[in-house]
């Protein structure tokens, strides 16, 4: 923070020091110098009880721009209470004599310990004079307080309003309540109650409804078509329950469902694709393939031109969005079955089942891939499905691992889907590039270039 922030600083206590009447009811402060308890000094965030705070427009407005501080990256280092004892700075303690922080200023916001709008600028200001105190200008942590200050000093540009005519605000007021109907007595009714409730007849003049002539057309009411039919899927009949192994117990109407989300045909292409069913431990449900027009026939020249060339481009191209498919599946909620492989032979269920044969979870995946065992797209969809598989025949009654896995497999396929298109579009745009520059080159020029 340099000079020309602390006269802002020094600017806007003047402002709220000259405000009338409100200015001189401000009560002083006097906080008392906390000691460290293992490192750390946490200051009182409940208000004294002779110095109750309050809430203004100007607090609500300051409010927003602390926790627009708190969620931007360079309040990293002024979040919590510095910890003298973790980071090994002894002598932290002994030099500020007040520490402040963040979150400090947060909770005291959520306990009312502010009176007026200056008590927030001079916990704001001490956070700066302490970093300015402890750190050189030329360290990072000093550099990201400089940068924190702009970005407070961005928020407090838009509260000029507020800065200059301070005042209580207004308590919200809430809806009244809809008035109870009340319930009928159960207690017999008395004369005056049963006078009183007889249903009084009211004539209702009845008027006559205009009848069609003989020469008007009647209505016509057309049928309209049904443009986006609803589609089921078939489901096979299996005899099996809710995470039970095979029994006598038949498969509810919820659970084929459930099963059958599982079961989302893969698109047919060339090279070795995974099943278009995903093994449930003795139930298998089956989807049709989905139609998939024939790819256009290039010629044998320029096919494999283009295959020799573009092999490596196209191989990099599957590895980058492997890469962002795991990233993009490991970051899910339900993705937590899948995050250590190792846990599963503490915790499985069945008791057949090898874990040293291929164990996978997304460390792994992430490694094999980063390495030479990475060998196309294709490769990289049979292993994300063997790791699903794995984990509902491990699994055979955890119902949160099996209902996760389900989850899983919903947004695998979701996102395959999306990256293969994606992936279709950057492959053919690369391949127009270059079969354009083949026609322009001689046949010397593209035996020399496959060499």
């Amino acid at each position: 923070m340099d000079d020309r922030r602390r006269e802002d600083f020094a600017k806007a206590f003047y402002v709220l020091d000259n405000q009338g009447p409100m200015a001189k009811q401000r009560p002083p402060r006097c906080e008392t110098r906390v000691r460290p308890v293992n490192g750390i000094v946490r200051p009182p965030v409940m208000p004294p009880p002779n110095r109750k705070g309050r809430v203004t427009n100007f607090l609500l407005k300051l409010k927003t721009a602390v926790n627009a501080m708190l969620r931007h990256p360079s309040s990293l280092h002024f979040r919590q209470p510095v910890d003298a004892v973790k980071l090994k700075i002894g002598d932290y303690h002994e030099k500020i004599a007040y520490p402040m922080d963040l979150n400090t200023i947060k909770k005291r916001f959520e306990y009312t310990y502010y009176w007026g709008g200056a008590d927030v600028l001079e916990d704001i200001l001490l956070i700066f004079d302490n970093c300015r105190t402890y750190n050189s200008t030329d360290s990072p942590v000093f550099k990201a307080a400089v940068t924190l200050c702009e970005i407070f000093w961005l928020r407090m540009a838009k509260m000029q309003r507020e800065l200059h005519n301070e005042c209580k605000a207004e308590a919200k007021t809430r809806c009244p309540r809809k008035a109870a109907i009340p319930k009928p007595s159960p207690l017999p009714k008395t004369p005056r109650q049963a006078k009183a409730s007889i249903p009084v007849k009211i004539k209702v003049e009845k008027k006559d409804k205009p009848q069609l002539k003989t020469d008007d057309p009647l209505p016509s009411f057309e049928a309209v078509p049904n443009l986006h039919p609803k589609q089921f899927t078939p489901v096979t009949p299996a005899r099996r329950g809710r995470g039970r192994p095979p029994g006598p117990r038949s498969l509810t109407r919820a659970d084929a469902h459930r099963n059958a989300i599982i079961s989302q045909a893969f698109p047919a292409h060339h090279g070795q694709r995974p099943p278009n069913f995903l093994k449930n431990y003795g139930t298998r449900v089956k989807v049709e393939p989905l139609p998939v027009e024939p790819l256009p026939v290039e010629p044998v020249l320029d096919r494999l031109s283009l295959k020799a060339i573009l092999k490596p481009f196209d191989l990099k191209l599957e590895r980058t969005y492997g890469q962002t498919l795991i990233k993009a599946l490991h970051c899910r909620v339900d993705s937590w079955p899948f995050n250590d492989s190792s846990l599963w032979m503490h915790f499985g269920q069945n008791r057949n089942y090898d874990f040293h044969d291929e164990p996978l979870d997304w460390n792994i995946l992430e490694k094999m891939l980063a390495g030479e065992q990475f060998k196309s797209w294709n490769w990289l969809l049979l292993k994300i499905h063997r790791m699903l598989e794995n984990a509902m025949s491990c699994f055979t009654y955890s119902y949160a691992v099996r209902t996760a896995t389900v989850k899983t497999f919903e947004t695998f396929v979701e996102l395959m889907r999306d990256y293969e298109e994606r992936m279709a579009h950057v492959k053919a745009t690369a391949h127009e590039e270059v079969r354009l520059k083949l026609d322009d080159m001689t046949p010397s020029e593209k035996e020399e270039l496959l060499k």
